[in-house]
């Protein structure tokens, strides 16, 4: 590489020239005739004043706006004729802004004509699905959901910024309650998009958990004692938090507004921390499950009461999928699943991006049908559980898919024990007896899931009652980051 060479070498040389250059003047050039004269520009004229009103004259005036998030704006300025300022200024009734929101509240998608502008395909999946709709009803859970939405706004009238989105105030078109008359089965019929639920943690079955996502918690409501000692990934971080609040706490110079504020949140820290140590959770990405409104989780004596652990079959593009209620969400928003189905309907899916923006997806809810004894997901026994549970509604066609556990370790196959001379080696069945035929060779069971009873068919009450596990500082009931509005 050439040396640079310094300045001072040539700075005379640049200053000399330019000296010279500047002392001699150029030739000079000219286009102008002579003989042609210059002409005079013309002034511009001046403009002419507004006139001035000779009194003041009332008006109205509209405008129509939109806002971020959907809501159209209808602003309207009116005046009149008032007081001398020195009396309007004192008077509130003088300078008024008038918000007035109007919202249409949908009425419940309940006809098979209408359920099948959402999803064409559903009649044919469901071949029983237009007589059980004939028996059916528009779930109260429908009518909460809206009532809900509608108190949302009347919360934050105040912060436009704050309002529900038009996306999410339109996001469920029908809950309807199902039930079989042959087996007494009941179904809830959800419809509605679907947001990504990135949450969850189970350090028994992997730490590898992204958890920098906005509003990631690393639990999730369905859970179960943890079953080995291997610590969670997010312990650490929790422990500096909590020494970091104590410490502040203890300092007398420390306000007593934020001492509040320091002991809610050692509280919650302490809480979270008891919960990761002694709890294995879901895993968003390994895991099918799907997130209801909180408030459908705590009615009690409801007789289509959904629980976590519960089945659900979600429905989209002609294919069903297993899955589970793993997870209560904000209750005035609908429509919500893991990581793990998401991406199965859009592979560009993550926790910013909806695979389905549409109310195009159908969440069959299966009240009741959760497992005596929550646990890792098994996710064979899922299928056939579903399998089971379809049945019970009049059947399914279609392609029921089959999960495949992408956290299970694959155990190495041993060598085989070379065959004696001339003995040939005994043939492999290949259908095991008793094996579904629908099932997949491939799927496997979760490791250490606990063993459940078999459950008839044909006999719904046989069905195992599963016990909430909600936990009431889980999830806030507030609005999330936006996710594709």
């Amino acid at each position: 590489m050439r040396p640079r060479r310094p300045r001072f070498q040539i700075a005379p040389f640049a200053l000399m020239t330019s000296l010279l250059l500047s002392g001699c003047p150029g030739p000079r050039f000219s286009n102008v005739n002579p003989s042609t004269p210059t002409p005079t520009p013309t002034p511009s004229p001046t403009p002419t004043p507004t006139p001035l009103p000779e009194t003041y004259v009332p008006y109205s005036h509209k405008e129509v706006a939109k806002l971020f998030n959907g809501f159209e704006i209808h602003s309207k300025v009116d005046t009149d004729t008032g007081a001398p300022a020195w009396l309007e200024r004192k008077a509130p009734e003088s300078y008024v802004l008038d918000l007035d929101v109007r919202v249409r509240v949908p009425q419940a998608a309940q006809t098979i004509e209408q359920i099948a502008q959402a999803d064409g395909q559903l009649p044919t999946l469901l071949p029983a699905l237009v007589s059980l709709l004939g028996a059916s009803r528009v779930s109260n859970f429908y009518h909460g959901l809206y009532q809900l939405k509608v108190d949302s706004l009347s919360r934050t009238l105040n912060r436009l910024d704050q309002l529900l989105s038009r996306h999410n105030f339109f996001d469920c078109n029908t809950i309807l309650e199902l039930t079989d008359p042959k087996t007494s089965r009941n179904a809830l019929l959800i419809q509605s998009d679907m947001d990504v639920n990135a949450d969850g943690s189970d350090a028994d079955r992997s730490n590898d958990v992204d958890g920098s996502t906005s509003n990631f918690q690393p639990y999730t409501s369905y859970r179960w004692p943890k079953r080995s000692d291997k610590p969670s990934q997010f312990i650490p971080e929790r422990e500096q938090k909590l020494k970091q609040a104590e410490t502040e706490f203890d300092q007398k110079s420390t306000a007593p507004e934020r001492k509040k504020a320091l002991k809610e949140q050692i509280e919650e820290l302490n809480r979270e921390i008891s919960d990761l140590k002694r709890y294995s959770f879901l895993i968003s990405k390994a895991d099918p499950f799907v997130v209801l409104p909180g408030f459908m989780l705590r009615q009690g004596s409801h007789p289509f009461l959904p629980k976590f652990g519960d089945y659900v079959v979600v429905i989209y593009g002609g294919k069903l999928y297993p899955a589970i209620i793993g997870d209560a969400g904000p209750s005035y928003k609908v429509g919500e699943a893991s990581l793990r189905l998401a991406t199965q309907i859009d592979t560009k899916a993550n926790a910013y991006n909806r695979p389905s923006s549409d109310l195009n997806i159908t969440y069959l809810v299966f009240p009741g049908s959760a497992e005596s004894q929550p646990g890792p997901p098994d996710l064979r026994k899922m299928h056939d559980r579903c399998a089971e549970l379809l049945n019970e509604i009049g059947g399914y066609t279609g392609e029921l898919w089959e999960w495949q556990d992408i956290l299970a370790t694959p155990t190495p196959s041993p060598s085989p024990s070379p065959s004696p001379t001339g003995t040939p080696a005994a043939p492999t069945p290949s259908t095991t007896p008793g094996t579904s035929p629908s099932a997949s060779p491939m799927a496997s069971t979760t490791p250490g899931a606990l063993p459940s009873p078999t459950i008839s068919p044909s006999s719904p009450s046989a069905s195992p009652k599963s016990a909430a596990h909600h936990v009431p500082h889980k999830r806030p009931e507030k609005e999330e980051a936006p996710k594709g509005d």
